[in-house]
Protein backbone atom coordinates (compact mmCIF):
# COMPACT_ATOMS: atom_id res chain seq x y z
CA UNK A 1 0.00 0.00 0.00
CA UNK A 2 1.12 3.31 -0.79
CA UNK A 3 2.31 5.80 2.04
CA UNK A 4 -0.94 8.28 2.50
CA UNK A 5 -0.47 11.88 1.90
CA UNK A 6 -2.64 13.95 4.02
CA UNK A 7 -3.79 17.97 2.59
CA UNK A 8 -3.20 19.68 5.96
CA UNK A 9 -4.98 22.75 4.18
CA UNK A 10 -8.31 21.06 3.76
CA UNK A 11 -8.43 19.36 7.00
CA UNK A 12 -11.67 20.35 9.20
CA UNK A 13 -11.09 21.18 12.94
CA UNK A 14 -14.04 19.64 14.61
CA UNK A 15 -16.44 21.51 16.77
CA UNK A 16 -15.02 20.05 20.32
CA UNK A 17 -11.74 20.36 19.59
CA UNK A 18 -13.02 24.30 18.72
CA UNK A 19 -14.58 24.73 21.83
CA UNK A 20 -11.69 23.30 23.91
CA UNK A 21 -9.03 25.56 22.52
CA UNK A 22 -11.45 28.62 22.74
CA UNK A 23 -11.56 27.78 26.40
CA UNK A 24 -7.95 27.91 26.44
CA UNK A 25 -7.71 31.29 24.88
CA UNK A 26 -10.22 32.80 27.30
CA UNK A 27 -8.26 31.07 29.82
CA UNK A 28 -4.71 32.78 28.65
CA UNK A 29 -6.17 36.12 28.04
CA UNK A 30 -7.38 36.50 31.71
CA UNK A 31 -3.97 34.90 33.31
CA UNK A 32 -1.92 37.64 31.27
CA UNK A 33 -4.36 40.23 31.35
CA UNK A 34 -4.64 41.18 27.80
CA UNK A 35 -7.24 42.21 25.59
CA UNK A 36 -6.96 39.65 22.48
CA UNK A 37 -5.52 36.42 22.44
CA UNK A 38 -5.78 34.49 18.56
CA UNK A 39 -5.34 31.60 17.04
CA UNK A 40 -4.40 32.26 13.78
CA UNK A 41 -4.72 29.89 10.26
CA UNK A 42 -2.88 30.83 7.32
CA UNK A 43 -4.74 29.52 4.07
CA UNK A 44 -2.33 31.07 1.06
CA UNK A 45 -2.86 33.75 0.01
CA UNK A 46 -4.24 35.29 3.00
CA UNK A 47 -4.53 34.14 6.72
CA UNK A 48 -7.43 34.28 9.19
CA UNK A 49 -8.92 34.67 13.02
CA UNK A 50 -9.43 31.22 13.62
CA UNK A 51 -10.58 31.68 17.10
CA UNK A 52 -10.28 34.73 19.33
CA UNK A 53 -10.80 35.50 22.86
CA UNK A 54 -14.12 36.65 24.18
CA UNK A 55 -13.23 39.54 26.28
CA UNK A 56 -13.57 43.12 26.41
CA UNK A 57 -11.50 45.61 24.30
CA UNK A 58 -10.74 42.44 21.95
CA UNK A 59 -10.97 43.91 18.04
CA UNK A 60 -10.48 40.51 16.61
CA UNK A 61 -13.54 38.72 15.26
CA UNK A 62 -13.62 35.29 13.74
CA UNK A 63 -13.30 33.87 10.43
CA UNK A 64 -11.71 37.60 10.01
CA UNK A 65 -9.20 37.83 6.79
CA UNK A 66 -5.96 39.52 5.99
CA UNK A 67 -3.49 38.68 2.79
CA UNK A 68 -0.07 37.36 3.37
CA UNK A 69 2.78 39.80 2.50
CA UNK A 70 1.56 43.10 4.44
CA UNK A 71 4.32 42.87 7.53
CA UNK A 72 1.68 41.19 9.98
CA UNK A 73 3.50 39.49 13.10
CA UNK A 74 2.18 36.06 12.32
CA UNK A 75 3.62 36.26 9.07
CA UNK A 76 7.36 35.89 11.05
CA UNK A 77 6.54 33.80 13.36
CA UNK A 78 5.58 31.50 10.55
CA UNK A 79 8.59 32.26 8.04
CA UNK A 80 10.91 31.50 11.20
CA UNK A 81 8.70 28.74 12.82
CA UNK A 82 9.69 30.15 16.15
CA UNK A 83 8.92 32.67 18.45
CA UNK A 84 8.17 35.99 18.09
CA UNK A 85 8.17 39.02 21.13
CA UNK A 86 7.20 42.51 20.05
CA UNK A 87 7.29 44.67 23.45
CA UNK A 88 6.25 47.94 21.22
CA UNK A 89 6.07 48.49 17.74
CA UNK A 90 5.89 52.03 18.17
CA UNK A 91 9.28 52.32 18.99
CA UNK A 92 11.07 49.83 16.88
CA UNK A 93 11.49 50.24 13.12
CA UNK A 94 10.92 46.88 12.18
CA UNK A 95 7.75 46.98 13.09
CA UNK A 96 6.42 50.67 13.43
CA UNK A 97 4.38 50.10 9.64
CA UNK A 98 2.85 46.78 11.21
CA UNK A 99 -1.11 46.56 10.28
CA UNK A 100 -2.33 45.59 13.58
CA UNK A 101 -0.72 48.93 14.74
CA UNK A 102 -4.02 50.72 13.43
CA UNK A 103 -6.22 48.79 15.66
CA UNK A 104 -4.13 49.68 18.92
CA UNK A 105 -2.13 46.24 19.14
CA UNK A 106 1.36 47.63 19.46
CA UNK A 107 2.82 44.76 21.57
CA UNK A 108 2.73 40.80 20.53
CA UNK A 109 3.95 37.49 21.64
CA UNK A 110 3.21 34.52 19.26
CA UNK A 111 4.40 30.91 18.44
CA UNK A 112 4.15 28.74 15.07
CA UNK A 113 1.40 26.10 15.42
CA UNK A 114 3.29 23.09 13.07
CA UNK A 115 1.28 19.82 11.72
CA UNK A 116 2.74 16.18 12.57
CA UNK A 117 4.12 16.10 8.49
CA UNK A 118 6.02 19.57 9.47
CA UNK A 119 3.19 21.78 7.11
CA UNK A 120 2.35 24.80 9.28
CA UNK A 121 -1.07 25.31 10.40
CA UNK A 122 -0.91 29.09 11.80
CA UNK A 123 0.30 30.86 14.92
CA UNK A 124 -1.49 31.53 18.41
CA UNK A 125 -0.69 34.84 20.06
CA UNK A 126 -1.36 37.74 22.40
CA UNK A 127 -1.50 41.01 21.65
CA UNK A 128 -1.68 43.85 23.91
CA UNK A 129 -2.63 47.83 23.68
CA UNK A 130 0.33 48.78 25.62
CA UNK A 131 3.93 48.11 26.01
CA UNK A 132 4.79 44.72 27.75
CA UNK A 133 7.53 42.91 27.17
CA UNK A 134 5.81 39.28 28.33
CA UNK A 135 7.79 37.63 31.26
CA UNK A 136 9.29 34.57 30.63
CA UNK A 137 6.42 32.84 33.18
CA UNK A 138 3.77 33.95 30.14
CA UNK A 139 6.44 32.71 27.58
CA UNK A 140 6.23 29.20 29.14
CA UNK A 141 2.25 29.36 29.61
CA UNK A 142 2.16 30.38 26.03
CA UNK A 143 4.33 27.66 25.11
CA UNK A 144 1.76 25.06 26.96
CA UNK A 145 -0.97 25.99 25.20
CA UNK A 146 0.82 25.95 22.02
CA UNK A 147 1.04 22.14 23.16
CA UNK A 148 -1.40 21.44 23.87
CA UNK A 149 -3.11 22.62 20.59
CA UNK A 150 -0.50 20.88 18.50
CA UNK A 151 -1.62 17.56 19.77
CA UNK A 152 -5.03 18.13 19.35
CA UNK A 153 -3.53 18.70 15.61
CA UNK A 154 -1.79 15.37 15.47
CA UNK A 155 -4.54 13.88 16.75
CA UNK A 156 -6.85 15.75 13.71
CA UNK A 157 -4.12 14.73 11.45
CA UNK A 158 -3.48 11.06 12.50
CA UNK A 159 -6.96 10.33 12.62
CA UNK A 160 -7.66 11.23 9.11
CA UNK A 161 -4.51 9.34 8.14
CA UNK A 162 -5.94 6.36 10.18
CA UNK A 163 -9.06 7.21 7.67
CA UNK A 164 -7.60 7.21 4.78
CA UNK A 165 -5.42 4.44 5.17
CA UNK A 166 -8.75 2.23 6.34
CA UNK A 167 -10.35 3.28 3.22
CA UNK A 168 -7.34 1.96 1.52
CA UNK A 169 -7.41 -0.93 3.11
CA UNK A 170 -11.52 -1.91 3.21
CA UNK A 171 -10.42 -1.24 -0.44
CA UNK A 172 -7.66 -3.95 -0.84
CA UNK A 173 -10.03 -5.94 1.52
CA UNK A 174 -12.98 -5.62 -0.54
CA UNK A 175 -10.45 -6.50 -3.50
CA UNK A 176 -9.49 -9.40 -2.00
CA UNK A 177 -12.72 -10.74 -1.17
CA UNK A 178 -13.97 -9.86 -4.82
CA UNK A 179 -11.08 -12.34 -6.08
CA UNK A 180 -12.11 -14.58 -3.56
CA UNK A 181 -15.79 -14.91 -4.29
CA UNK A 182 -15.28 -15.33 -8.14
CA UNK A 183 -12.35 -18.22 -6.96
CA UNK A 184 -15.01 -19.78 -4.45
CA UNK A 185 -18.31 -19.10 -6.07
CA UNK A 186 -18.85 -22.48 -7.17
CA UNK A 187 -17.49 -24.15 -4.13
CA UNK A 188 -18.15 -25.09 -0.52
CA UNK A 189 -20.76 -23.71 2.02
CA UNK A 190 -17.30 -23.18 4.30
CA UNK A 191 -16.10 -21.27 1.75
CA UNK A 192 -19.44 -19.46 1.34
CA UNK A 193 -19.84 -18.94 4.80
CA UNK A 194 -16.48 -17.13 5.22
CA UNK A 195 -17.19 -14.78 2.57
CA UNK A 196 -20.28 -13.71 3.98
CA UNK A 197 -18.50 -13.47 7.36
CA UNK A 198 -16.02 -11.26 5.81
CA UNK A 199 -18.47 -8.80 4.17
CA UNK A 200 -20.29 -8.92 7.66
CA UNK A 201 -17.19 -7.78 9.31
CA UNK A 202 -15.71 -5.15 6.55
CA UNK A 203 -19.68 -3.77 6.21
CA UNK A 204 -19.65 -3.02 9.66
CA UNK A 205 -16.24 -1.61 9.62
CA UNK A 206 -17.31 0.84 7.20
CA UNK A 207 -20.16 1.63 9.00
CA UNK A 208 -18.80 2.59 12.44
CA UNK A 209 -15.76 3.74 11.00
CA UNK A 210 -13.65 2.63 13.63
CA UNK A 211 -9.79 2.11 13.72
CA UNK A 212 -9.33 -1.17 14.45
CA UNK A 213 -11.66 -4.04 14.18
CA UNK A 214 -12.91 -7.21 16.05
CA UNK A 215 -14.86 -10.06 15.80
CA UNK A 216 -15.77 -11.76 18.72
CA UNK A 217 -17.57 -15.19 18.56
CA UNK A 218 -19.29 -15.96 22.04
CA UNK A 219 -19.35 -18.89 22.08
CA UNK A 220 -15.94 -20.64 21.97
CA UNK A 221 -14.31 -17.10 23.31
CA UNK A 222 -12.20 -16.84 19.56
CA UNK A 223 -11.81 -13.49 18.31
CA UNK A 224 -10.53 -12.31 15.48
CA UNK A 225 -8.56 -8.60 14.96
CA UNK A 226 -7.85 -7.03 11.46
CA UNK A 227 -4.10 -5.77 10.98
CA UNK A 228 -4.95 -2.31 12.21
CA UNK A 229 -6.35 -3.78 15.37
CA UNK A 230 -3.56 -6.15 16.16
CA UNK A 231 -1.18 -3.30 15.55
CA UNK A 232 -3.23 -0.85 18.26
CA UNK A 233 -3.13 -3.51 20.72
CA UNK A 234 0.55 -4.14 19.93
CA UNK A 235 -0.08 -8.24 18.87
CA UNK A 236 1.70 -9.78 16.00
CA UNK A 237 0.62 -11.16 12.81
CA UNK A 238 -0.60 -15.31 14.58
CA UNK A 239 -2.54 -12.81 16.86
CA UNK A 240 -4.90 -12.66 14.03
CA UNK A 241 -7.38 -15.14 15.66
CA UNK A 242 -6.66 -15.36 19.39
CA UNK A 243 -8.80 -16.05 22.53
CA UNK A 244 -11.07 -13.71 24.89
CA UNK A 245 -8.53 -14.67 27.82
CA UNK A 246 -5.58 -13.08 25.80
CA UNK A 247 -7.30 -9.78 25.50
CA UNK A 248 -8.84 -9.76 28.87
CA UNK A 249 -5.46 -9.81 30.29
CA UNK A 250 -4.31 -6.76 28.83
CA UNK A 251 -6.51 -4.75 30.33
CA UNK A 252 -5.28 -2.46 33.12
CA UNK A 253 -6.37 -4.07 36.51
CA UNK A 254 -7.62 -0.87 38.24
CA UNK A 255 -10.44 -1.07 34.68
CA UNK A 256 -10.39 -5.06 34.38
CA UNK A 257 -13.25 -5.09 36.73
CA UNK A 258 -15.58 -2.29 35.63
CA UNK A 259 -14.77 -3.66 31.98
CA UNK A 260 -15.95 -6.78 32.55
CA UNK A 261 -18.97 -5.53 34.43
CA UNK A 262 -19.99 -3.05 31.89
CA UNK A 263 -19.96 -6.73 29.31
CA UNK A 264 -22.05 -8.96 31.45
CA UNK A 265 -24.70 -6.12 31.50
CA UNK A 266 -25.01 -5.13 28.02
CA UNK A 267 -24.51 -9.08 26.99
CA UNK A 268 -28.04 -9.53 29.13
CA UNK A 269 -29.87 -7.21 27.59
CA UNK A 270 -27.79 -7.38 23.82
CA UNK A 271 -29.89 -4.24 22.53
CA UNK A 272 -28.49 -1.55 21.07
CA UNK A 273 -24.83 -0.89 21.14
CA UNK A 274 -22.00 -1.27 23.64
CA UNK A 275 -18.88 1.24 24.71
CA UNK A 276 -16.01 1.78 27.19
CA UNK A 277 -12.93 3.32 27.89
CA UNK A 278 -10.15 1.55 29.76
CA UNK A 279 -6.52 1.23 29.47
CA UNK A 280 -4.71 -1.52 27.90
CA UNK A 281 -0.79 -3.16 27.78
CA UNK A 282 1.03 -2.65 24.72
CA UNK A 283 4.45 -3.89 24.55
CA UNK A 284 4.68 -2.67 28.08
CA UNK A 285 3.21 0.83 27.91
CA UNK A 286 -0.50 1.29 28.79
CA UNK A 287 -2.43 3.07 26.16
CA UNK A 288 -6.07 4.65 26.80
CA UNK A 289 -8.64 2.34 24.30
CA UNK A 290 -12.22 3.01 23.31
CA UNK A 291 -14.04 0.00 22.73
CA UNK A 292 -16.99 0.23 21.12
CA UNK A 293 -19.59 -2.81 19.46
CA UNK A 294 -22.89 -4.35 19.31
CA UNK A 295 -24.10 -8.14 19.40
CA UNK A 296 -25.19 -9.55 15.43
CA UNK A 297 -26.05 -12.69 16.34
CA UNK A 298 -28.23 -15.03 18.42
CA UNK A 299 -28.93 -18.47 19.02
CA UNK A 300 -32.75 -19.78 18.95
CA UNK A 301 -33.31 -19.12 22.55
CA UNK A 302 -32.42 -15.44 21.96
CA UNK A 303 -28.60 -15.63 23.42
CA UNK A 304 -26.07 -13.50 21.77
CA UNK A 305 -23.31 -15.75 19.86
CA UNK A 306 -21.42 -13.44 18.25
CA UNK A 307 -20.03 -9.35 18.93
CA UNK A 308 -18.37 -6.97 16.44
CA UNK A 309 -16.84 -3.79 17.28
CA UNK A 310 -13.85 -1.09 17.15
CA UNK A 311 -11.28 -0.32 18.97
CA UNK A 312 -9.71 3.48 19.09
CA UNK A 313 -6.98 5.10 20.13
CA UNK A 314 -7.87 7.92 22.83
CA UNK A 315 -4.37 7.91 24.56
CA UNK A 316 -4.15 11.80 23.53
CA UNK A 317 -7.31 12.79 23.67
CA UNK A 318 -6.56 11.65 27.99
CA UNK A 319 -3.02 13.53 28.18
CA UNK A 320 -4.75 16.37 27.45
CA UNK A 321 -7.69 16.33 29.56
CA UNK A 322 -5.09 15.47 32.90
CA UNK A 323 -2.96 18.41 31.19
CA UNK A 324 -6.05 20.55 31.42
CA UNK A 325 -6.94 19.44 35.08
CA UNK A 326 -3.32 19.75 36.34
CA UNK A 327 -3.58 23.49 34.67
CA UNK A 328 -6.76 24.52 36.24
CA UNK A 329 -5.99 23.71 39.58
CA UNK A 330 -2.60 25.50 39.43
CA UNK A 331 -4.55 28.51 38.65
CA UNK A 332 -7.16 27.91 41.57
CA UNK A 333 -3.93 27.92 43.67
CA UNK A 334 -2.17 30.93 42.12
CA UNK A 335 -5.44 32.66 42.09
CA UNK A 336 -6.28 31.93 45.68
CA UNK A 337 -2.99 32.78 47.12
CA UNK A 338 -3.49 36.18 45.23
CA UNK A 339 -6.68 36.85 46.72
CA UNK A 340 -5.11 36.12 50.43
CA UNK A 341 -2.20 38.66 49.52
CA UNK A 342 -4.57 41.07 48.52
CA UNK A 343 -6.91 40.51 51.62
CA UNK A 344 -3.97 41.23 53.98
CA UNK A 345 -2.89 44.66 51.55
CA UNK A 346 -6.21 45.97 52.43
CA UNK A 347 -6.09 44.84 56.06
CA UNK A 348 -3.10 47.20 56.33
CA UNK A 349 -4.62 50.02 53.98
CA UNK A 350 -7.66 49.83 56.44
CA UNK A 351 -5.02 50.35 59.41
CA UNK A 352 -2.97 53.14 57.90
CA UNK A 353 -6.10 54.76 57.09
CA UNK A 354 -7.21 54.71 60.53
CA UNK A 355 -4.14 56.20 61.96
CA UNK A 356 -3.83 58.69 59.19
CA UNK A 357 -7.31 59.81 60.49
CA UNK A 358 -6.81 59.75 63.96
CA UNK A 359 -3.10 61.42 63.57
CA UNK A 360 -5.19 64.51 61.43
CA UNK A 361 -8.03 64.58 64.43
CA UNK A 362 -5.97 65.03 67.00
CA UNK A 363 -3.26 67.40 65.19
CA UNK A 364 -6.78 69.84 64.12
CA UNK A 365 -8.02 69.45 67.95
CA UNK A 366 -4.14 70.60 68.78
CA UNK A 367 -3.98 73.49 66.30
CA UNK A 368 -8.02 75.11 66.99
CA UNK A 369 -7.15 74.77 70.64
CA UNK A 370 -4.45 76.68 70.64
CA UNK A 371 -5.24 79.79 70.18
CA UNK A 372 -8.19 79.71 72.97
CA UNK A 373 -6.11 77.75 75.71
CA UNK A 374 -2.47 80.69 74.17
CA UNK A 375 -5.08 83.13 75.00
CA UNK A 376 -6.24 81.94 78.66
CA UNK A 377 -1.98 81.19 79.28
CA UNK A 378 -1.19 84.80 78.23
CA UNK A 379 -3.98 86.76 80.13
CA UNK A 380 -2.99 84.50 83.18
CA UNK A 381 0.27 85.43 83.53
CA UNK A 382 -0.50 89.25 82.84
CA UNK A 383 -2.69 88.87 85.77
CA UNK A 384 -0.57 87.51 87.70
CA UNK A 385 2.71 90.12 87.10
CA UNK A 386 -0.14 92.92 87.11
CA UNK A 387 -1.60 91.79 90.92
CA UNK A 388 2.36 91.23 92.33
CA UNK A 389 3.67 94.65 91.38
CA UNK A 390 -0.15 95.81 92.85
CA UNK A 391 0.90 93.87 95.78
CA UNK A 392 4.69 95.35 95.96
CA UNK A 393 3.39 98.97 95.72
CA UNK A 394 0.91 98.60 98.46
CA UNK A 395 3.68 97.15 100.57
CA UNK A 396 6.29 99.87 99.64
CA UNK A 397 2.93 102.77 100.38
CA UNK A 398 2.70 103.91 96.90
CA UNK A 399 -0.23 102.11 95.89
CA UNK A 400 -2.40 105.18 94.47
CA UNK A 401 -5.86 105.22 94.25
CA UNK A 402 -5.63 106.05 89.99
CA UNK A 403 -3.19 103.01 90.18
CA UNK A 404 -5.46 100.36 91.84
CA UNK A 405 -8.22 101.50 89.46
CA UNK A 406 -6.20 101.04 86.58
CA UNK A 407 -5.07 97.83 87.51
CA UNK A 408 -8.90 96.67 88.54
CA UNK A 409 -10.09 97.80 85.41
CA UNK A 410 -7.75 95.72 83.90
CA UNK A 411 -8.33 92.75 85.64
CA UNK A 412 -11.84 93.02 84.67
CA UNK A 413 -11.04 93.27 80.70
CA UNK A 414 -8.36 89.80 81.35
CA UNK A 415 -11.38 88.10 83.16
CA UNK A 416 -13.40 88.72 80.21
CA UNK A 417 -10.49 87.64 77.71
CA UNK A 418 -10.23 84.49 79.87
CA UNK A 419 -13.77 83.85 79.67
CA UNK A 420 -14.54 84.11 76.72
CA UNK A 421 -11.95 81.88 75.55
CA UNK A 422 -12.60 78.97 78.47
CA UNK A 423 -15.89 79.18 76.61
CA UNK A 424 -14.84 78.75 73.22
CA UNK A 425 -12.06 75.85 74.24
CA UNK A 426 -15.51 73.97 75.92
CA UNK A 427 -17.53 74.38 72.76
CA UNK A 428 -14.52 73.32 70.92
CA UNK A 429 -14.20 70.03 73.29
CA UNK A 430 -17.79 69.11 73.38
CA UNK A 431 -18.14 69.24 69.24
CA UNK A 432 -14.75 66.73 68.81
CA UNK A 433 -16.58 64.68 71.61
CA UNK A 434 -19.66 64.61 69.42
CA UNK A 435 -17.47 62.90 66.58
CA UNK A 436 -16.90 59.90 69.25
CA UNK A 437 -21.22 59.61 69.68
CA UNK A 438 -22.28 56.81 71.29
CA UNK A 439 -25.57 55.58 69.99
CA UNK A 440 -26.18 54.30 73.87
CA UNK A 441 -26.82 57.78 74.29
CA UNK A 442 -29.25 58.30 71.67
CA UNK A 443 -33.40 57.56 72.42
CA UNK A 444 -34.92 55.13 70.11
CA UNK A 445 -38.83 55.21 69.36
CA UNK A 446 -40.86 54.95 66.47
CA UNK A 447 -41.89 57.80 64.98
CA UNK A 448 -42.78 59.81 61.32
CA UNK A 449 -39.72 61.70 60.08
CA UNK A 450 -41.54 63.74 57.66
CA UNK A 451 -43.20 65.56 60.94
CA UNK A 452 -40.12 65.73 63.29
CA UNK A 453 -38.16 67.36 60.50
CA UNK A 454 -40.75 70.16 59.68
CA UNK A 455 -40.84 70.88 63.14
CA UNK A 456 -36.94 70.88 63.10
CA UNK A 457 -36.62 73.47 59.90
CA UNK A 458 -39.60 75.66 60.97
CA UNK A 459 -37.11 76.57 64.19
CA UNK A 460 -34.04 76.35 62.00
CA UNK A 461 -35.27 78.96 59.42
CA UNK A 462 -37.65 81.24 60.52
CA UNK A 463 -39.09 83.12 57.71
CA UNK A 464 -38.51 86.44 59.84
CA UNK A 465 -34.80 85.51 60.27
CA UNK A 466 -34.37 84.19 56.74
CA UNK A 467 -36.38 85.82 54.64
CA UNK A 468 -34.87 84.66 51.51
CA UNK A 469 -34.62 81.46 51.82
CA UNK A 470 -37.06 78.85 50.35
CA UNK A 471 -37.34 75.42 52.38
CA UNK A 472 -39.25 72.03 50.43
CA UNK A 473 -40.17 69.03 52.49
CA UNK A 474 -41.38 65.78 50.35
CA UNK A 475 -41.83 62.96 52.79
CA UNK A 476 -44.79 60.24 53.03
CA UNK A 477 -47.54 61.00 55.77
CA UNK A 478 -48.10 57.36 56.57
CA UNK A 479 -43.91 56.45 56.95
CA UNK A 480 -43.23 55.70 60.67
CA UNK A 481 -39.73 54.60 61.23
CA UNK A 482 -38.68 53.09 64.36
CA UNK A 483 -35.20 54.71 64.94
CA UNK A 484 -33.35 57.69 66.53
CA UNK A 485 -35.52 60.97 66.18
CA UNK A 486 -32.18 62.87 67.50
CA UNK A 487 -29.83 61.82 65.82
CA UNK A 488 -32.10 62.25 62.31
CA UNK A 489 -32.46 66.27 63.78
CA UNK A 490 -28.99 66.76 64.09
CA UNK A 491 -28.30 65.15 60.75
CA UNK A 492 -30.75 67.88 59.30
CA UNK A 493 -29.74 70.43 61.50
CA UNK A 494 -25.61 70.25 60.25
CA UNK A 495 -26.89 70.14 56.64
CA UNK A 496 -28.96 73.20 56.56
CA UNK A 497 -25.80 75.01 58.72
CA UNK A 498 -23.27 73.89 56.00
CA UNK A 499 -26.05 75.31 53.61
CA UNK A 500 -26.08 78.50 55.21
CA UNK A 501 -22.44 78.93 55.93
CA UNK A 502 -21.01 77.42 52.93
CA UNK A 503 -23.21 77.40 50.21
CA UNK A 504 -24.98 80.47 50.56
CA UNK A 505 -21.94 82.34 51.49
CA UNK A 506 -22.32 86.13 50.59
CA UNK A 507 -25.90 85.54 48.92
CA UNK A 508 -29.09 86.82 50.28
CA UNK A 509 -31.10 83.85 48.44
CA UNK A 510 -31.28 80.33 48.44
CA UNK A 511 -32.88 76.93 48.01
CA UNK A 512 -33.12 74.09 49.97
CA UNK A 513 -35.39 70.44 48.78
CA UNK A 514 -35.68 67.64 51.31
CA UNK A 515 -37.15 64.37 49.86
CA UNK A 516 -37.62 60.91 52.40
CA UNK A 517 -39.01 57.97 50.86
CA UNK A 518 -38.94 54.07 51.89
CA UNK A 519 -38.36 51.36 49.89
CA UNK A 520 -38.79 48.06 51.41
CA UNK A 521 -36.77 47.89 54.88
CA UNK A 522 -34.26 51.12 53.13
CA UNK A 523 -34.99 54.76 54.14
CA UNK A 524 -33.78 56.87 51.62
CA UNK A 525 -32.93 60.72 52.75
CA UNK A 526 -32.03 63.59 49.65
CA UNK A 527 -30.62 66.63 51.00
CA UNK A 528 -30.07 69.35 47.98
CA UNK A 529 -29.41 73.14 48.06
CA UNK A 530 -28.71 75.54 45.01
CA UNK A 531 -25.35 77.22 46.62
CA UNK A 532 -21.86 77.44 45.65
CA UNK A 533 -21.41 73.67 44.98
CA UNK A 534 -18.23 72.22 46.24
CA UNK A 535 -15.37 71.44 44.32
CA UNK A 536 -14.36 67.93 43.21
CA UNK A 537 -11.30 67.84 44.94
CA UNK A 538 -12.54 68.53 48.23
CA UNK A 539 -15.09 65.92 48.02
CA UNK A 540 -12.54 62.57 49.53
CA UNK A 541 -11.96 65.46 52.10
CA UNK A 542 -15.41 67.11 52.94
CA UNK A 543 -16.39 64.54 56.11
CA UNK A 544 -12.83 64.27 57.69
CA UNK A 545 -13.16 66.34 61.19
CA UNK A 546 -11.09 69.81 60.75
CA UNK A 547 -11.33 70.20 57.13
CA UNK A 548 -12.62 73.55 56.01
CA UNK A 549 -12.36 75.98 53.46
CA UNK A 550 -12.51 79.03 56.31
CA UNK A 551 -9.80 78.68 58.56
CA UNK A 552 -9.60 81.59 60.62
CA UNK A 553 -12.98 82.79 59.14
CA UNK A 554 -15.06 80.67 62.17
CA UNK A 555 -15.32 77.50 60.42
CA UNK A 556 -13.47 74.48 62.66
CA UNK A 557 -14.23 71.66 60.38
CA UNK A 558 -16.43 69.47 62.44
CA UNK A 559 -20.15 69.87 60.70
CA UNK A 560 -19.95 67.38 57.83
CA UNK A 561 -17.55 65.26 59.92
CA UNK A 562 -20.57 65.05 62.80
CA UNK A 563 -22.70 64.22 59.73
CA UNK A 564 -20.58 60.99 58.77
CA UNK A 565 -20.62 59.79 62.09
CA UNK A 566 -24.21 60.40 63.00
CA UNK A 567 -24.67 58.06 59.64
CA UNK A 568 -22.60 55.20 60.35
CA UNK A 569 -22.90 55.31 63.69
CA UNK A 570 -26.56 55.82 65.09
CA UNK A 571 -28.65 55.60 61.56
CA UNK A 572 -26.45 52.72 60.20
CA UNK A 573 -26.20 53.61 57.49
CA UNK A 574 -24.44 55.40 54.37
CA UNK A 575 -24.00 59.24 52.69
CA UNK A 576 -23.24 60.05 49.25
CA UNK A 577 -22.23 63.45 47.72
CA UNK A 578 -22.92 64.85 44.37
CA UNK A 579 -21.61 68.78 43.69
CA UNK A 580 -20.50 70.44 41.05
CA UNK A 581 -18.88 74.26 41.55
CA UNK A 582 -22.07 76.34 40.80
CA UNK A 583 -24.66 73.78 41.02
CA UNK A 584 -25.61 73.12 44.74
CA UNK A 585 -25.11 69.70 46.77
CA UNK A 586 -26.94 67.04 47.22
CA UNK A 587 -26.51 64.67 49.87
CA UNK A 588 -28.24 61.07 49.34
CA UNK A 589 -28.06 59.33 53.04
CA UNK A 590 -29.82 55.75 53.29
CA UNK A 591 -30.64 53.78 56.48
CA UNK A 592 -32.71 50.90 57.56
CA UNK A 593 -35.99 51.61 58.69
CA UNK A 594 -35.72 49.55 61.74
CA UNK A 595 -32.10 49.01 62.83
CA UNK A 596 -30.64 45.56 64.35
Amino acid sequence: MDAIKVETGKLAVGHDYSEKWQQVLDLLAGIVSIPAALIMRVQPPRIRVFLSSRNDGNPYEEDEQADLGTGLYCETVMARRGELIVPNALTDPDWDHNPDIKLGMISYMGMPLIWPNQDVFGTICVLDRAENAYTSEYGQLLAQFRGMVERDLRQIYNEHARAQEDAALRAEEAERVRREFEQLRAGEQKALQALCDSEERWHFALEGAGDGVWDWRIADGGIFLSTRCRQLLGLSDSASVAGFQLWQSGIHPDDSPAVRDALADYLRQAQGSFAVEHRFNKNGQWIWLLGRGMVVGHDGQGQPLRMIGTYSDITARKEAEAELQLLNSHLEERVAARTAELKTAMRQIGIAEKQAALARMVAGMAHELNTPIGNILLGSSQMQADAADIARADADKQLSRKRLQDFLQKAGETCALLQRNSELAGDLIGRFKEIAVDQLDQPRRSFHPGRTIASLLQALLPPEHHPGISVTLQAPEELVIDHYPGALEQLVSHLVANSLAHGFDGRDKGAIRIDIACRGDEVTLRYADDGKGIPPEHHDKIFDPFFTTRMGQGGVGLGLALVHNLVQLILQGQIRLESEPGRGAVFTVTFPAKPG
